[in-house]
């Protein structure tokens, strides 16, 4: 079987093309999402939007020393583990880059991944290791950030702000679809282009806010369902003990804390995004901070905490503690925390951190793996470190 991708700015492949372009055979699929194959000269290439076992004609056009990247013009033959994309958007709209594949397919390649990403630092899994994939992997979204122009609205091409109109997102929650059209009619009275957070909250109502900076209308996890699983894993994890003191780092408003509130003599969850006034029904001995994990740690160096067992939950931004490590566990050693929940959402960044609180003198226990980004290659890990 023969056929072309139709992509923003080529029909098809035109002779031209086809001179400066190579056939290959996909033999896997890479942890950061792109298909992997060799050239005629060994050397691994990457191409995006391919499944292994897909014959395919591709353009280099990025290249490196060990190896290159690939632009897909034309699937020659398609493996027979592709499947249809259910969004007619796929390969023009910059998200959902794995709805090409199956999900047993997914989650395999996202679990392997870290897997890797922990050996590569010389990580042996414990004993106590656990995959939670997601039961729901389509409609799961409960927030997303829209792009329109007029009555066009839509998402923005991938590496590009050309925008993509499409009348629904197959990973957006059904609330979010059912507002489509109110959401274009509104837009469309707006007299220049503009964008749009939508997120369902927790008792279903549909929030908007218009031309706000990112992430206006508030973080929250985006898969319920998950989100659930690990809040679950963390409580089953963690030491339950009433006299003893959590600290949530990089805490947000709480999502990972919350609901240990009964089990802790006080918790600290500290965040830039930390709530400026206690939410209702929140308990007197849980406490919000409004700052900077590192300034809070510095701030509270000597303050004397009632009870002398300390949990932490780390669960820092995309490149994981960085520079920061160093800093942020000198503190919670000198605070005597002796065990940690340390989430991650890059895999190397996160196995990155794990391995440097290894080579301190702490143990991995427990290391658990969840989906919150079905149809993409994302995935949240979580460990449990003893001190």
């Amino acid at each position: 079987m023969t056929f072309s991708l139709t992509f923003k700015h080529k029909k098809g492949v035109s002779e031209d093309v086809k001179d400066d372009s190579i056939v290959l055979e996909i033999k896997d699929i890479a942890r950061g999402g792109s298909g992997v194959s060799r050239d005629a000269s060994g050397r691994v290439v990457f191409v995006p939007k391919t499944a292994p076992g897909d014959r395919v004609r591709v353009r280099i056009i990025e290249e490196e020393k060990k190896y290159a990247q690939g632009e897909l013009l034309e699937i020659l033959d398609s493996s027979p583990v592709r499947q249809k994309p259910r969004c007619p958007a796929f390969g023009s709209c910059g998200g959902c880059t794995w709805q090409h594949l199956p999900y047993e397919l997914q989650w395999k390649t996202k679990s392997s991944g870290v897997q890797h990403a922990l050996s590569r630092v010389k990580i042996e899994l414990p004993s106590s290791f656990e995959e939670h994939p997601a039961e729901r992997i389509w409609e799961y979204r409960n927030r997303v950030q829209l792009r329109g122009e007029g009555s066009r609205i839509g998402f923005h091409a991938a590496g590009s702000r050309d925008l993509v109109p499409v009348n629904r997102c197959d990973i957006a929650r059904p609330e979010i679809n059912s507002a489509w059209e109110t959401l274009r009619e509104e837009g469309s009275r707006l007299p220049k282009p503009y964008k749009v957070e939508v997120a369902v909250e927790e008792t279903g109502a549909i929030r908007k806010v218009w031309n706000s900076r990112h992430g206006a209308a508030g973080f929250r996890q985006i898969h319920d369902d998950q989100n659930a699983k690990l809040r679950n894993w963390i409580a089953n994890t963690i030491t339950s003990d009433p006299q003893r003191v959590l600290f949530d780092l990089f805490g947000g408003s709480g999502n990972l804390s919350l609901g240990l509130a009964a089990r802790f003599a006080e918790i600290h969850c500290v965040d830039f995004s930390a709530p400026s006034v206690r939410p209702e029904g929140v308990p007197s001995h849980f406490h919000f901070h409004r700052a900077g994990v590192g300034e809070w740690l510095a701030r509270t160096r000597n303050r004397v905490f009632p009870c002398a067992g300390r949990s932490a939950i780390l669960d820092p931004p995309r490149e994981g503690l960085a520079d920061r490590f160093s800093e942020i566990e000198e503190a919670i050693c000198r605070m005597n925390v002796d065990e940690l929940v340390a989430v991650g959402c890059d895999p190397d960044a996160w196995a990155r951190d794990v391995s440097r609180f290894i080579r301190r003198s702490w143990r991995l226990k427990a290391v658990a793996l969840f989906d919150f980004f079905p149809q993409t290659p994302h995935i949240e890990s979580a460990a449990l470190l003893v001190r």
